[in-house]
């Protein structure tokens, strides 16, 4: 009697709300593993390219197998801003159409900080507006309107996750800065901030693993929920990097 008990304790200590085959606790565990590639391609010296290539990996697992009762067509919604994001941060079409716009005040601020932040930081603000208005409209084009608040947040926060996890591509620039005269002080203070946050987030990922509750079809969202705080963590590192370079 005593044994089945045991392994019932067992059992439940693995089990959680997102089905992962492991305990709730050992959830910041994996998301820590889900960054360390990104960290070891940029100081190995794969640039943008293997930033670009490990991003895209974390998004289309978090699409895949996301933990938000979000639906296909958020998904989608939501990954087609991801992918947006990414062209902003990855090309110069948005710093282009921001130094060539005659705003003074948009060029001050460019020439204090890196152009290509400033012109991420602007293409994200508009798509995240864009976002919140096209989860609006869909909330409010449902026949059945019950649980509008959580299907609302839900929307949002999936675009929010792909959105932010193009800051990562900034990775590179950002670790080459004490080359480029940046102040170390403002470069160990801003990387342990970001390293706290992250951490931060990590932590949380223990209750939003143990606390979940994805569709009933939803593929493997453990995966989603490991991945979230990376994704989520790409922001923090143009914040880094601008305030980094403006210190």
């Amino acid at each position: 009697m005593d044994k089945r008990q045991d392994a019932d304790t067992s059992t439940a200590t693995v089990a959680s709300g997102a089905g992962a085959p492991f305990s709730s606790k050992y959830t910041p565990m994996y998301a820590v593993l889900a960054l360390l590639p990104m960290l070891v391609l940029t100081a190995g010296g794969a640039g943008e390219t293997g930033v670009l290539a490990w991003t895209v990996v974390l998004m289309v697992l978090f699409a895949v197998c996301s933990p938000l009762r979000d639906g296909v067509p958020g998904r989608v919604i939501a990954f087609l801003a991801g992918a947006v994001s990414l062209c902003i941060a990855g090309t110069g079409l948005m710093t282009d159409l921001l130094s060539g716009s005659g705003d003074r005040a948009a060029t001050s601020i460019a020439s204090m900080t890196t152009a290509r932040e400033v012109a991420w930081f602007a293409g994200v603000g508009g798509l995240l507006v864009v976002l919140i208005v096209v989860s609006f409209i869909r909330q409010m084009a449902r026949e059945e309107r019950s649980h509008l608040i959580r299907g609302l947040s839900h929307s949002v926060l999936d675009g929010v996750a792909l959105i932010a996890a193009s800051g990562w591509m900034f990775l590179p620039d950002y670790m080459a800065l004490p080359d480029a005269g940046a102040d170390n002080t403002a470069m160990i203070a801003s990387a342990i901030v970001v390293a706290l946050l992250f951490v931060g987030l990590s932590v949380a990922s223990n209750w939003w693993m143990a606390e979940a509750d994805p569709d009933e079809h939803a593929i493997r969202p453990w995966i989603g929920i490991v991945v979230l705080p990376t994704l989520l963590s790409g922001v923090l590192v143009p914040i880094a990097a601008v305030l980094a370079s403006i210190a």
